[in-house]
This record gives C-alpha cells, sequence and structure tokens, in this order.
C-alpha cells in the first residue's frame, strides 16, 4: 500500500467512483452476463439528459428512484 500514486485526490466527490477492469476479457464478460441472467439480475436505471445532471444527483440523494442514474447527451 505504499506505493500509492499522486493523484489530484480533490477531483474525488460524492459519485464519482475509480474501478478498474484491466483483467476483464470478453470471455469473462459473457460468462458474467450468463450468470446474471441465469440468476435473474435486473438493472434499473432513469435517464437524465446531461444538462440535468444536478437533478439527477438530487433525486439519488432523496430517494426518487432506486438503481442508477444515466446521464444521456
Amino acid at each position: 500500500m505504499s506505493d500509492i500514486p499522486a493523484f489530484p485526490y480533490h477531483l474525488l466527490w460524492e459519485e464519482r467512483e475509480i474501478a478498474s477492469v484491466a483483467n476483464l476479457t470478453r470471455e469473462d464478460a459473457r460468462g458474467f452476463f450468463s450468470t446474471a441472467i441465469a440468476m435473474g439480475v435486473r438493472t434499473t436505471t432513469k435517464s437524465y439528459p446531461l444538462d440535468r445532471a444536478n437533478e439527477a444527483l438530487a433525486d439519488l440523494r432523496n430517494g426518487e428512484f432506486t438503481g442508477a442514474a444515466v446521464l444521456v447527451p
């Protein structure tokens, strides 16, 4: 843990997340989605135009829906 790279940590704020998928192959993804479908996993999303991003954040904070907000152009 001593090799943590320099990073402008002020950029990490509320809903942002850094995740690595460097070791994921297409076959891994196919297997994951096959398993998720077989297990009955369903996603829930609500789309917002990009210019309504603040509304999306407010709705998430206020529990207006469950799932993920998706910003679209």
